[in-house]
């Protein structure tokens, strides 16, 4: 992918969580923070905010990372991790220079985003966000 699919601007967030609540409950069927496949870094003493998501990269280290190729890329370009070859070893979240592939340690695996795969309507981080601080690039799919 030439530019990252989802634009996040941080300077916009609230920290409301409907992003990543919206996430978790699309993708696990659950509103757990700690199941989504993004996140929200806080520095409360400046009430400054920071989205943690893919960046969907064109050259993606987590790819390349991986040594039990877990990890392959859909039609779309998108880096898809399969959690059933996946062996929890760490290396994709490792490599990826956002910091943006969480480790759900409750149930032991590794999360990925996948920019909502088989929803027509596209992510639904974007389409949750009451601000506009994640957004689809235009003409973008996800």
């Amino acid at each position: 992918m030439l530019k990252p699919p989802l634009k996040a601007d941080s300077s916009l967030c609230r920290d409301c969580q409907a992003c990543t609540l919206a996430c978790s409950l699309s993708h696990e069927g659950q509103c757990n923070l700690g199941l989504a496949r993004l996140s929200i870094a806080k520095d409360m003493a400046r009430y400054e905010f920071a989205i943690v998501i893919c960046q969907h990269c064109e050259d993606p280290e987590c790819l390349d990372a991986c040594p039990a190729d877990a990890m392959h890329l859909d039609e779309r370009g998108v880096v898809i991790l399969d959690d059933e070859a996946c062996i929890r070893c760490g290396s994709c979240a490792d490599a990826c220079p956002y910091g943006a592939i969480p480790n759900h340690k409750g149930a032991d695996r590794y999360l990925k985003c996948d920019l909502c795969a088989g929803r027509a309507e596209g992510p639904l981080c974007a389409k949750m966000c009451p601000v506009g601080a994640i957004v689809l690039e235009a003409g973008r799919e996800g």
